[in-house]
This record gives structure tokens, C-alpha cells and sequence, in this order.
């Protein structure tokens, strides 16, 4: 008994044992396990400190670099800002525009003379530097003034002349004043040497070669080829004193170019005097821009609210009745009237060679500067009246083009291609004048009227005989009524 009771305590115990044993082994595998676990995560979370902590790094370094960069722009920027001087109020003389320029560059290109700082130095001509002394040495002598005064005097205006350009020139002080000096002495010298003949002497080389002195004025009227008016007129000044406060340098110079560029209206004096009251002429270009308009457009300040619609050719418009006229010879150049009854008056235009470039560069210079574009009105106009050599012929035959170019496709391919790369204003002076051609063109009696005149009345002696046809109709007719009546 004992000994069962024994045994039985020994196997109790050894169970007893041996459960706590696995008991505590799976504790410990358990322990072992989720201190794995949480060794991992620890690792894990480690691994995402070092991570976060690293790109914290990159991002503080990215940070930095963009800031370094940043400073480095803005003190780049400062600087150009820095350098920038204040637009200039007084600008006046522009490169041409390079849409305009590659349409025609031997337009805005000068053949024989640079004039001011745009074309100073080229290669080609360089040959009439030596004329410009020449010249000033003249200038000089008939003065009285000495090199010394003059020099003084156009180092006083330096800055304002170089104001009047668009871009900075790049000269030196030195430079800048020499060229503006024998510049604007040649200019006055060429201005002035019809005034007495004999003061040219048989050895000038300007005048006494026509075609050099033609391609002088030429190159005047280039827009790149400017010198300030104020300049010029103070220069004049000093060429003939006691004229500071008259207009005779506007006239002389409107003489000049009118006979060289067969201007066909002669500007009078009272016209420099009215130029002079109302009117701040900028430069050469200017003047003879303004030469071109009526004094009510000189003035005009006010905005046009008149839309130009484009109207029929010149072809068309005679074949709807429209009568083509030569405007007064007291008009100026694109002072065109209408009147409701059909009749359009244009003033002569002669075209020659030079013509095509001076319409070029008042384009450029209306594109440029001039708030209302009115030589490019003018030649819209032309333009859409021309577009074959059918209507360069009306236009002839009624003396408004006076065609020196040789033919009319001539004269066709001229105005066609005027106004490539140009932009128009929204508003015309011609508004009311398309308007009213328009109107007149889509009333169909006029059209058959016109086609009534040209077909029987296009002559006297066809008149003549459609008059006679008519009353010889009319008389037979009334005898066989008569012969009718009385056969009854």
C-alpha cells in the first residue's frame, strides 16, 4: 500500500515536473519569439529614424542650395536693374523693325551716307567721311565760328541727342560729339548749297554729281539715318545768325527735299510757319511725313471711332459709276475727297525710284512712333484700289499716278507688297470715305446707269449717234401709228 501510494506520489510529481518544464520552455519560447518581434520593430523603427533622419539631411541640404541659387538670381537681376536708365521721354530714331526690314532691305539701307550713330562706320560708306570735312571746314569758314565753339556747343546737347535714340549707343563721349558735328554740319552745308550756287565752287563732289547728291537726299529720309531736328536748327543757328526765331530752316529744308523728291505741292513759307505753331518736327522723316497731311490731321488729337471697310478696285468702282478724279493741286498728298454723288478726288502722286523707299520708312516710323497711322491709311487705300494693271491704267489715264517706274505691273507689285508684316490701326481718317464707296458700289442702279453711259454715251459722237438712233426709233414708231390710224 505504502509503496502504491508511493509511486503514486513519485509519478505525480514527476508529471508535476515535467508539465512545468514544458510549461516554462514554451514561456520561454514564447519570450524568445516576441522578443524578436520586438527587436525587429525596434530595427525597423531604427532603420525609419535613419531614413527620416537622412532625408531631413538631403532636404535641409536641397534647402540650402535653392537659397544660394535664389540669392545668386536676385543679385544678378539687382544688378541689370541697377544698370537700366530711365526710358527716355524724347525717342524719336528706331532700327527698323525686322518683319519690315526683310521684306525690302535696300529700302531702309543708306547707298552712299550714314547719318548719326545707326550706320556709322560701314564699310561702304566710309568714302564720304572726307566730304563731311570738307565740308565742315566750310561750315566753319562761313560762320566765322572756331572748331573749338562748336565742339563746345554740341557736348552741351550730347545727352539729349542721345536721347532721341532708341538704343543705347555705344560710343564714347568723344566719339559721339564728332559724329554728331560733322554730321549735322554736312547736313546743313547740303541744305543750304542751293540757296547760292556759287558758294559750292566747281570742286564740290556732292552737287556737281547729280546722281550723288540724289542719293544723299535719299539717305536722309531713311528712319535710321537721323539726326534730331533741335540739333540741326541750333547748328543752323550758328550757320547764319539772326535766324533763331524765324522758320527759314523748315523752309529750306522743305525746298530741298521737294525739288529732289518731286514733291508735287510747293510748301510756302506761312506752310513752315504753320508747322512751326502747331506741330514738334522730330527729325527729317517727321518733316516730310507732314508734308504729306493736311493741317486738320496735323493738329488732330482725338481719336477716330470710324471703322475703314475694305472696298472694290479701282475697276469695279468705275464700273459701278464711281468717277475718278485729280484732286486740286493745292491738296496735299492723301487729302482724298468723296462726294455722295460718286466722285472720288485723289491727289497726284508721281512714282519714281525713291518713292517706294520714303513710303517704307514712314511706315516704319508710323509703327514705331506715331499714335495714328496715317500714311499707312492712305496707302490701304491704294492699295486695295490697285490689284491689277486694269486699274493702274484709271488711275493714269485720270493723272492721279504720274508713273515714272516704266509700267504698271510695276506700280501693281509696288503697292501690293507695301504693307507685308505692317499692322494697321483699328481706326482710318479714310473711314467714312470706304463707307461711302461701299454704299455708292452695292446700289444696282448705279451700276446699270454706268453701264448705260459707257456703252452708248462713252463719247460724244457716240452719244451723238444714240441720240440720233433714239429720235430715228421714236419717228418710226409714230409713223406706224399714224400709218395704222389712217388705214382704219
Amino acid at each position: 500500500m505504502f509503496f502504491l501510494i508511493s509511486s503514486n506520489r513519485v509519478l505525480t510529481y514527476t508529471l508535476s515536473t515535467t508539465l512545468c518544464y514544458i510549461i516554462s520552455q514554451a514561456a520561454m519560447e514564447l519570450l524568445q519569439r516576441s522578443a524578436a518581434k520586438i527587436q525587429r520593430k525596434a530595427t525597423t523603427i531604427n532603420s525609419l529614424q535613419d531614413n527620416t533622419s537622412g532625408e531631413d539631411g538631403k532636404e535641409d541640404h536641397a534647402s540650402d542650395e535653392m537659397l544660394k541659387k535664389s540669392k545668386e538670381v536676385a543679385t544678378s537681376l539687382r544688378g541689370r536693374l541697377d544698370r537700366l536708365t530711365p526710358l527716355s521721354t524724347t525717342c524719336c530714331i528706331y532700327r527698323v523693325p525686322q518683319k519690315l526690314r526683310k521684306v525690302n532691305m535696300e529700302a531702309y539701307t543708306p547707298r552712299v551716307v550714314s547719318i548719326g550713330p545707326l550706320h556709322h562706320g560701314e564699310e561702304h560708306l566710309v568714302a564720304m567721311e572726307e566730304h563731311k570735312l570738307r565740308y565742315l571746314q566750310n561750315f566753319l569758314s562761313e560762320s566765322g565760328k572756331t572748331l573749338e565753339e562748336c565742339v563746345e556747343i554740341i557736348s552741351r546737347e550730347e545727352k539729349r541727342a542721345r536721347d532721341c535714340y532708341m538704343e543705347r549707343i555705344n560710343m564714347s563721349s568723344k566719339e559721339f560729339v564728332e559724329m554728331i558735328l560733322l554730321d549735322g554740319c554736312f547736313i546743313i552745308e547740303v541744305i543750304l548749297g542751293p540757296r547760292d550756287p556759287d558758294l559750292r565752287g566747281p570742286n564740290d563732289r556732292v552737287y556737281n554729281k547729280p546722281w550723288l547728291i540724289t542719293d544723299v537726299c535719299r539717305d536722309m529720309t531713311l528712319l535710321e539715318n537721323q539726326l534730331p531736328f533741335p540739333l540741326l536748327q541750333i547748328l543752323y543757328n550758328l550757320a547764319l545768325p539772326g535766324h533763331e526765331n524765324d522758320c527759314s530752316f523748315l523752309t529750306f529744308s522743305i525746298e530741298f527735299f521737294r525739288d529732289l523728291l518731286k514733291m508735287p505741292k510747293i510748301k510756302s513759307p506761312e506752310f513752315a510757319r504753320n508747322i512751326s505753331s502747331t506741330y514738334k518736327v522730330e527729325h527729317f522723316l517727321d518733316l516730310l511725313r507732314v508734308c504729306q497731311l493736311p493741317l486738320s490731321l496735323m493738329t488732330s488729337r482725338g481719336q477716330s471711332k470710324r471703322i475703314y471697310t475694305m472696298i472694290p478696285t479701282a475697276t469695279e468702282l468705275h464700273e459701278a459709276g464711281v468717277r475718278f478724279e485729280l484732286g486740286s493741286e493745292n491738296k496735299d498728298l492723301i487729302d482724298i475727297d468723296y462726294t455722295r454723288d460718286g466722285v472720288l478726288k485723289i491727289p497726284k502722286l508721281i512714282l519714281d525710284h525713291k518713292r517706294e523707299s520714303l513710303f517704307r520708312n514712314f511706315i516704319a516710323f508710323e509703327q514705331c512712333h506715331c499714335q495714328k497711322t496715317y500714311i499707312a491709311d492712305y496707302i490701304v487705300l491704294m492699295d486695295q484700289l490697285i490689284n491689277t494693271t486694269r486699274d493702274v491704267d484709271i488711275l493714269v489715264k485720270t493723272k492721279i499716278i504720274d508713273n515714272w517706274l516704266g509700267d504698271n505691273v510695276a506700280v501693281t507689285n509696288m503697292f501690293n507688297n507695301l504693307l507685308i508684316n505692317a499692322i494697321g490701326g483699328s481706326d482710318s481718317y479714310l473711314a467714312d470715305i470706304s463707307e461711302g464707296l461701299n454704299e455708292y458700289y452695292h446700289v444696282p442702279w448705279n451700276k446699270r446707269k454706268a453701264a448705260l453711259t459707257r456703252d452708248y454715251f462713252s463719247s460724244p459722237w457716240r452719244g451723238a449717234s444714240t441720240i440720233a438712233a433714239v429720235i430715228l426709233l421714236l419717228l418710226t414708231l409714230i409713223q406706224t401709228i399714224f400709218s395704222g390710224m389712217s388705214v382704219k
